[in-house]
């Protein structure tokens, strides 16, 4: 689950953890491709595979542990 924070930060839940932490880097992200790799605070990093357009959040993605 991706959602801003009220600061307009990036915030990453994972359930199987019931961790949320900040996103700190998208690989792409333009209005016309986003997601990729995803850097968490926590040092952790994700894999989403690329989107077409930015989208709109709250949003429930898939992603795989790098």
């Amino acid at each position: 689950m991706l959602r801003r924070s009220e600061r307009g930060e990036l915030l990453c839940y994972v359930p199987k953890k019931d961790l949320e932490t900040v996103v700190r880097e998208v690989e792409f992200d333009q209005d016309d491709r986003w997601g990729g790799t995803l850097s968490l605070a926590n040092g952790e990093k994700l894999h989403m595979e690329p989107m077409a357009t930015r989208p709109r959040l709250p949003v429930a993605l898939r992603v795989r542990k790098l």
